[in-house]
């Protein structure tokens, strides 16, 4: 079935994700606590959150934010043109706490624009951006401080979401997604390169200086977290992760929001490819790795792609089935290894539940795997896309309990 590149790429990686996470858990734990004993009052921090649209969800993730055990901070809700009660509810929430501000946009331009608004006003040390459909830990916060505070080189440090919503097949797929391949490739990126593919929109401590050197938030990206990653990359940044800030998030539980969602990822690391193709002889050796592991993924892909494919039309019209079971054992094997450091490396942690997870684990190989043809293709196929700025769309959250 597979051969060469197609069999050895993701097999050598996925050793060098464990390998580099490994230490990472080593260094990471060490470090961080001797930055949390330092801290008294902080860095001042404000809190943005942009809305569209949020009122079943944005009184619960106001009250998780209320309940930080890091004093310094205050929280900036920006109403995008909302139709629906989010602007009210923001209003009413001022009243009830405050250490809030709300700020509503005339026009609904995005969350970008939106984000750019609070931070032309503000002047805090740092910014957190988060998203209104989030519950958050209440040392999430005291975490990516602690990152932030110890190099000036960093500007941005992003924490860890867990899937809440894991009623559902595709839930549980999500929740393993995001403990195994996510988590452990953002520790083993931060530890080789100090350089992650991305920081996340739904919880990430922004240095405001570093921001406005970029001038903020690109309102034409399609994913304005990976673009604003990449530039800050630019000019000599890193971005790094802590997994101890942690956070739960609602994801999609149909396939169509669900692939919605990923084409919309896939294309936003497309974009950042593209538009830094031409200055790879310039990008630092950190960039030029991240760039070359995006290449090698996507012709990983393509190949695997094209390999499938061959092996279908050699059944359907030559009724020959060729596959090579040894690449499947050896891609599931690592899986399970996955599953195991993860478990090693939480095993203190009550916020993360693997119950029985393990046993969806072969479905989770395959359908990851399927995932990513598909997701790969659309994202190529809708790159060239223009857009005069990235518009909210219907958000996919599963059940909402």
């Amino acid at each position: 079935m597979f051969g060469g590149f197609e069999l050895y790429y993701p097999v050598v990686m996925s050793f060098v994700w464990i390998i580099g996470a490994i230490f990472f858990n080593f260094c990471e734990q060490k470090f961080t606590n001797m930055r949390l004993k330092r801290q008294d009052e902080g860095p001042f921090v404000e809190i943005f959150m942009s809305c569209y649209n949020e009122e079943a969800v944005l009184e619960r993730s106001i009250a998780s934010l209320e309940k930080l055990i890091y004093q310094n901070y205050q929280i900036v809700l920006i109403d995008d043109k909302s139709s629906d009660n989010t602007l009210q509810i923001m209003h009413s929430l001022a009243k009830k706490y405050s250490n809030i501000k709300v700020k509503s946009q005339k026009k609904n331009m995005g969350k970008a624009a939106a984000l750019n608004r609070a931070l032309s006003e503000s002047n805090a040390d740092y910014i957190l951006c988060v998203d209104a459909d989030t519950v958050f830990k209440k040392d999430s916060l005291s975490y990516l401080v602690a990152v932030l505070a110890a190099d000036e080189r960093i500007a941005a440090v992003t924490g860890r979401p867990i899937v809440k919503n894991v009623s559902t097949l595709i839930g549980k797929l999500q929740f393993l997604e995001y403990i195994l391949n996510i988590d452990m490739i953002k520790r083993s990126q931060s530890f080789f390169l100090g350089h992650i593919m991305t920081v996340s929109g739904v919880l990430t401590l922004f240095r405001r200086s570093a921001l406005e050197e970029i001038g903020g938030w690109n309102t034409e990206a399609m994913t304005e977290d990976i673009d604003a990653t990449w530039r800050l990359y630019d000019q000599g940044y890193y971005c790094t992760y802590q997994p101890r800030a942690l956070c739960q998030i609602y994801v999609p539980e149909t396939v169509r929001g669900f692939i919605k969602q990923r084409v919309r990822w896939g294309r936003g690391g497309l974009e950042v490819l593209r538009n830094h193709f031409k200055m790879f002889p310039n990008l630092s050796w950190g960039q030029q790795l991240l760039a070359i592991d995006m290449c090698c993924s996507y012709t990983w892909i393509f190949l695997v792609s094209f390999a499938t494919f061959r092996i279908f039309f050699e059944f359907l019209f030559m009724h020959n089935l060729r596959i090579n079971l040894g690449a499947l054992v050896a891609y599931y094997g690592v899986t399970l290894l996955f599953y195991g450091f993860s478990k090693i490396f939480n095993w203190e942690n009550s916020y993360i539940k693997y119950k029985n997870y393990w046993l969806y684990l072969p479905f989770f190989f395959y359908a990851y795997w399927l995932n990513n043809i598909v997701v790969v293709f659309s994202a190529f196929y809708h790159l060239f896309d223009s857009v005069e700025f990235a518009a909210w769309g219907a958000s996919d959250r599963g059940h909402i309990k």
